[in-house]
């Protein structure tokens, strides 16, 4: 009896130690008293020591975890926690597959081009109704994004006229985009960006 209370409180110390662990940059954590309907969550980019501990936060997606940004569709979205509002989110989830959704960053291929967009909505190749918008992408309708510069904070593009450049596509030849934080290294950018342009065509 006594051997059993032994390895089950050893393996309860095991387990709360990883929860407790401190969290750190890069950590993912959800809010625990939200103050709107839905609890936020965010990747912790800084913290801020003090007699409370404070994290600055870039907001993600609930649905993926993809980087949130403002109605303007140009600047990120954040927000601040103190330590003892937050905790490690559960990614478990998260881990099913990925596929297109608003707000997503994408790269698109296309004649030795390749151009990089944020997912603003679907479009039924026909002109349609969709349910794509509410339920979630279905595979067939077509990808309207506006285009955006895969380093620079991943700014929005305009065209000569000052209007914002958009384009509409099909999903083949398009792939969900990994985004890097803003670091010594420069602000939000996509990830792996020069591999991507040495496998284009003629590289």
């Amino acid at each position: 009896m006594g051997v059993c209370l032994g390895k089950d409180k050893n393996m309860t110390s095991r387990k709360k130690g990883r929860k407790h662990k401190d969290l750190e940059v890069g950590d993912r954590v959800i809010e625990k008293f939200p103050t709107s309907s839905k609890k936020r969550i965010g990747e912790i980019l800084f913290i801020i020591d003090g007699r409370r501990k404070k994290f600055e936060l870039m907001q993600l997606n609930r649905h993926d975890l993809s980087p949130l940004l403002r109605q303007n569709n140009e600047q990120l979205k954040f927000f601040r926690l103190r330590e003892d509002q937050c905790k490690r989110l559960n990614e478990f989830k998260y881990r099913e597959k990925k596929t297109f959704r608003i707000g997503n960053f994408i790269r698109h291929t296309s004649y030795g081009r390749i151009r990089f967009g944020r997912i603003v909505s679907f479009v039924h190749p026909e002109g349609l109704y969709t349910e794509s918008n509410e339920k979630g992408y279905n595979g067939k309708d077509l990808i309207e994004c506006v285009e955006v510069s895969p380093r620079n904070g991943l700014t929005i593009k305009f065209d000569a006229d000052g209007e914002i450049k958009r384009f509409v596509i099909g999903p083949s030849h398009c792939k969900l985009c990994e985004i890097l934080p803003m670091d010594k290294s420069g602000g939000y950018r996509i990830k792996n960006l020069a591999e991507m342009k040495n496998q284009l065509p003629g590289k």
